[in-house]
């Protein structure tokens, strides 16, 4: 799908970061500034229209925290069914995504509608950031060690609760993770000096991971038994729930990745599971990995340490 992109977005030297490399934006520089822009939408998670529009903003918002970028406006994307959906759900979805966008200190401007048989809904984001201190996929080096800042398991968790298989308590600690806006992390990123960083979202773990590597021209090392993972989530596998993506994911990451140790079925299975409004993956200087990782504990991030970047081949094992 990326391929082409690179035909059509031309060499302009103020095209920082471009398609080339499957960031998570597009960064232009502007001035003394950066311009980061990005756009995503996503069906419903969840049978609260107002959360969900939260989760839908947080999704889209995170793509610029991504970049190490603030958010500085939004626009609407509302692909709305035209019959068969209650009155005022529409309202709580935008709702919903208005105090996400002003807890992120962006405004809305607007945005634009269609009629779509399936309900789907996000946002268009512009924000800026320093050039120099941008944040892609392809600054990893040798050395550093990977900080993620959410849990690991939506993808199967919606769709379990979609199928009837989990409780609406059960999808609730997912729904918390997924509401939270990554704009906290990326700001402490900065802070401590991170120059590489990707959110995790819909490649999953792995494929993120290997975006990374191959962007960067290095090798990363994953350690499973560290990866944060939803507690209901292996036992979902186990009923026979999995998602649509995550077959894609394992075959999209295949010929680069080298699992290390014996996982069974229901283990792999979160290294591909779609994350929607996923934390971010920093590639983080050692020297900074423990005040980074303070920090965001003491600001409430789930933050796990789970691996490490080495030199090539541009792989991801897991080990």
């Amino acid at each position: 799908m990326v391929a082409p992109l690179m035909q059509v977005a031309g060499h302009d030297p103020k095209i920082l970061v471009g398609p080339e490399t499957a960031d998570d934006a597009g960064v232009y520089l502007l001035g003394d500034e950066a311009l980061v822009a990005t756009l995503d939408f996503i069906t419903p998670v969840c049978d609260d229209p107002f959360r969900f529009g939260r989760i839908a903003a947080a999704n889209s918002l995170s793509d610029v925290f991504a970049m190490g970028g603030k958010a500085l406006f939004a626009l609407n994307i509302c692909c709305f069914p035209a019959k068969g959906i209650p009155g005022g759900v529409y309202a709580s979805i935008l709702g919903g995504a208005a105090e996400a966008i002003a807890e992120s200190g962006a405004v809305l401007l607007g945005g634009h509608s269609v009629e779509d048989d399936e309900l789907k809904f996000g946002l268009s984001v512009v924000g800026k950031a320093d050039p120099e201190r941008v944040l892609t996929n392809a600054n990893a080096r040798p050395g550093d060690l990977l900080i993620l800042t959410k849990t690991l398991g939506t993808g199967v968790l919606i769709n379990a609760f979609k199928a009837g298989k989990m409780d609406a308590a059960d999808l609730e600690p997912a729904l918390i993770e997924m509401e939270r806006l990554n704009h906290g992390a990326a700001q402490l990123a900065l802070q401590h000096g991170v120059m590489a960083a990707t959110d995790i979202t819909g490649f999953g773990i792995a494929g993120h991971l290997l975006e990374v590597a191959r962007a960067s021209k290095v090798g990363i090392r994953l350690r499973f038994s560290d990866l944060p993972i939803f507690e209901s989530f292996h036992r979902m596998v186990k009923k026979g729930v999995s998602t649509l993506s995550t077959a894609a994911n394992e075959a999209n990451v295949k010929d680069e990745l080298k699992i290390e140790i014996g996982l069974k079925k229901h283990q792999r299975e979160i290294l591909f599971d779609p994350q929607t409004s996923g934390g971010l993956l920093l590639a983080t200087p050692p020297i900074q990995v423990e005040p980074l990782l303070k920090a965001l504990l003491d600001g409430g991030t789930n933050a796990a340490l789970v691996g490490e970047v080495v030199e090539g081949p541009q792989r991801l094992e897991v080990v």
